[in-house]
C-alpha cells in the first residue's frame, strides 16, 4: 500500500507525515521507501549487521528466533560455530541463493552489548536485565542517550531466576532472609530449614555473572548479607545444574528457561508477610515473582540496519511466541486464571492486612467471581501517570485482539491495585486514576462498540502479590489488571 502526504520530520528512525485523510501518521522507516524531494538520505547497508550482548538471551533465544524469522520470509538458516564460543555467524541466504543477511552473534554478557551499540559493531544489543546507568554512561561516550523507557528499548520476552535443589530435597520454599543466610554461611545445614540433616552445598558463578547479580541484589544483599560463605563457582549453565542434581545438599540458582528442561526441585519464595511467590508462567508474564525479568533488546537512535530492524519488529509478532517458547523463555501469549485460582492471596487479603475493608473485598468476590484475569498487567513509569513502554506495547497488543473479535461478547475489566502505604480510601482512589488513565489509552485505538465494553474498576490495597514492606513489593503492587467476565454475570454472595 503506499500513503501520499507531507512529510513533517524523521526523526529516531520514524516518519512522521501528515497523510492525506489520515491525520499524523508516526511509521518505522524500516518498513517502508520514502520517495520524494524532501525524503531523507537513506545509507546503504549490506546484508552483515551484529547482535551483541547477554548469554542468557543470545545462547537459544536469538538463534531460534532468527531460525523463524527466516521461515517467515522464506529464506533458508545457517548458524556457523567459530574457534569462540561465544561468536557464532548466522547466515539467512534468499530463495534465488542471495545473501540476505549475515548477523555477527557474540555473547560476552549483557554490560557488553552496550560498550558494541557505542562502537557501531551491534545494530541490536541484548541483555537479561535492564540497562543500567553505568551502561548509560558508555553510550554517552558515543553521544547516545539513556534508551530506557523509549522506543529504541524493546521486551523480547521474560525469564527468571530460580533458585534450585535436589529432586528429592524436601524443602519446597525459603526467604530470602534463609537464602540470605545460606549464602553468607550462618545456615550450613538442611536440617535448620526443616530438611535432613545433609550439610548444604552452595553453588554460584562468577562475580561478572548477570544471574548472580540479579540473585545477590533481589534476596541476599537486602538483608544485610554477602556471599561470604564458600562456594562451588561455575561458568557454564549447564555445570550449574548437573552439580546441584549430583548432591543432595547442593543449592544454587539458574534462569528458569533452563531449570524447567531438568529434574530440580524449582523453590518457591516465601516472603516476609507470608506471601508465596512461585515461578510459574503466569506469575512471571505478570512479573509477580520475586526473581523475575524481562529480557531487553536496544538500538542506538536513528537509522538502524533495515534487516535488523525487520528482526526485531518480527519477534513482537504472534508467529514469534512459539519459538521463544520452545526456547523455554515465557513468551507474550495471554494465559488466563480465576479468582478461586489466588487461595492465598485472597487468604492473605483477608487475614493479613491491617487496612482491611470486608465491604470492598466482599464486592470484589461478587465483580471477579467467575470472570479470568488475562496474564498482562499494566504499569507506569516510577512517579508518574505515564505509561511504560512495555505497557504501551501491551495496550497495543490487546487493542489488536479486541479489533480482531478475540473476546466478542465480553465484558473487558481494567482493574487498578495499590500498595497500602498511606490511608485505605486514598489508595482505591489512586488505583481508580490509574485503571480510568489506561481505560482512556486504550480506548482511541478502539472501535467505538469495543471502547464501550470496557470497565474501570479499582480494589486499593486488595490482592497484593508481594509484601508491601519494601519498595519492590510496593512497585509490584501499584498495577492495572485485565479480567474478562460475561455481562451481568456479577455473582451474588450469600
Amino acid at each position: 500500500m503506499s500513503i501520499t502526504g507531507q512529510l513533517l520530520s524523521f526523526e529516531d528512525n520514524v516518519y512522521i507525515v501528515e497523510a492525506d485523510g489520515l491525520g499524523t501518521l508516526r511509521i518505522k522507516a524500516g518498513n517502508v521507501t520514502c520517495t520524494g524531494i524532501v525524503c531523507p538520505q537513506r545509507q546503504e547497508y549490506g546484508p552483515e549487521f551484529g547482535i551483541y550482548g547477554s548469554r542468557t538471551v543470545g545462547t537459544t533465544l536469538i538463534p531460534n528466533l532468527l531460525r523463524g524469522y527466516a521461515s517467515a520470509v522464506g529464506a533458508t538458516y545457517e548458524i556457523v560455530a567459530t574457534d569462540d564460543a561465544a561468536e557464532r555467524i548466522v547466515r539467512l541466504t534468499n530463495a534465488d541463493g542471495t545473501l540476505r543477511a549475515e548477523i555477527d552473534l557474540q555473547t560476552r554478557g549483557s554490560g557488553s552489548a552496550f560498550p558494541a551499540l557505542a562502537e557501531g559493531l551491534a545494530a541490536i544489543g541484548v541483555a537479561d536485565r535492564r540497562m543500567k546507568d553505568s551502561d548509560v554512561e558508555k553510550l554517552a561516550v558515543a553521544g547516545i542517550p539513556d534508551l530506557r523507557d523509549t522506543p529504541d528499548e524493546t521486551v523480547l520476552g521474560v525469564d527468571g531466576i530460580v533458585m534450585i535443589t535436589h529432586p528429592d530435597n524436601p524443602v519446597r520454599n525459603l526467604t530470602s532472609l534463609e537464602i540470605a543466610r545460606i549464602w553468607s554461611g550462618e545456615i550450613t545445614n538442611w536440617l535448620e530449614l526443616g530438611g535432613g540433616d545433609v550439610p548444604i552445598t552452595i553453588n554460584s558463578f562468577s562475580e561478572s555473572s548477570g544471574d548472580r547479580a540479579v540473585m545477590m541484589d533481589a534476596l541476599v544483599r537486602p538483608n544485610g548479607r554477602d556471599e561470604t560463605a564458600n562456594v562451588t563457582r561455575w561458568s557454564a549453565y549447564q555445570d550449574m545444574v548437573d552439580a546441584v542434581m549430583a548432591d543432595r545438599g547442593g543449592i544454587g540458582f539458574v534462569g528458569r528457561w533452563l531449570a524447567r528442561t531438568n529434574d530440580v526441585n524449582l523453590l518457591d519464595i516465601r516472603e516476609s508477610c507470608g506471601l508465596l511467590s512461585p515461578p510459574t508462567d503466569f506469575r512471571m508474564k505478570i512479573e509477580g515473582y520475586a526473581l523475575s525479568r524481562r529480557l531487553y533488546a536496544y538500538t542506538a537512535p536513528g537509522t538502524i540496519h533495515p534487516e535488523a530492524q525487520a528482526f526485531l519488529d518480527w519477534t513482537l509478532t504472534g508467529e514469534a511466541q512459539a519459538y521463544i517458547k520452545e526456547s523455554n523463555f515465557i513468551d507474550r501469549e495471554l494465559e488466563r486464571m480465576r479468582l478461586e485460582d489466588m487461595g492465598m492471596m485472597l487468604v492473605h487479603t483477608a487475614a493479613v492486612e491491617p487496612d482491611f475493608d470486608g465491604a470492598q473485598y466482599s464486592d470484589m468476590m461478587q465483580q471477579l467471581r467467575g470472570a479470568d484475569r488475562l496474564s498482562v498487567s499494566f504499569r507506569f513509569n516510577t512517579g508518574s501517570s505515564i505509561l511504560d513502554v512495555e505497557s504501551e506495547r501491551n495496550i497495543g497488543e490487546l487493542a489488536a485482539r479486541m479489533e480482531a473479535g478475540e473476546f466478542d461478547g465480553l465484558e473487558v475489566l481494567l482493574v487498578g491495585f495499590a500498595d497500602s502505604v498511606g490511608e485505605r480510601t486514598r489508595n482505591t482512589a489512586l488505583a481508580q486514576n490509574r485503571a480510568d488513565a489506561v481505560t482512556r489509552v486504550l480506548a482511541r485505538s478502539l472501535s467505538t462498540p469495543n471502547a464501550q465494553r470496557l470497565r474501570p474498576i479499582s480494589y486499593g490495597e486488595l490482592l497484593p502479590l508481594s509484601c508491601n514492606e519494601d519498595e519492590v513489593g510496593r512497585e509490584r503492587n501499584r498495577r492495572v489488571e485485565v479480567w474478562l467476565r460475561l455481562p451481568n454475570s456479577r455473582s451474588v454472595l450469600r
